[in-house]
């Protein structure tokens, strides 16, 4: 019994060290090259003094929470409420991304 118990555990251990494997490369050969542009728009859902911002996706409905994402010039112009653009590369594999790390707004 121990023997299988020890082979379950170590089956989830590796399992999960390799999908984490898997998920990083994805996401390394993703931005080896981008394709094209990806503009989006976004709701200010929240703005806090910290550089904390919550954003919601208006053609996906998702939501996001961001820290320290913005730059601080941006971080004074934008209030609860507002719409933004931000710009996305598309990657090999179709997903978005940051090309920089920074959130830009684009309008």
């Amino acid at each position: 019994m121990k023997t299988f118990a020890f082979s379950v555990f170590m089956g989830i251990v590796y399992f999960i060290w390799i999908q984490s494997i898997i998920i990083a490369s994805g996401l390394f050969i993703n931005r080896i090259t981008n394709t094209d542009k990806v503009t989006e728009r976004f709701e200010i859902t929240y703005v806090m003094k910290n550089g904390e911002v919550g954003i919601r996706s208006l053609e996906d409905q998702y939501f996001e929470r961001t820290e320290n994402k913005f730059a601080e010039s941006d971080l004074n112009k934008i209030k609860e409420g507002d719409t933004i653009k931000i710009d996305f590369n598309k990657g090999v594999l179709g997903k978005k991304y940051l090309n920089s790390g920074k959130i830009n707004i684009s309008e």
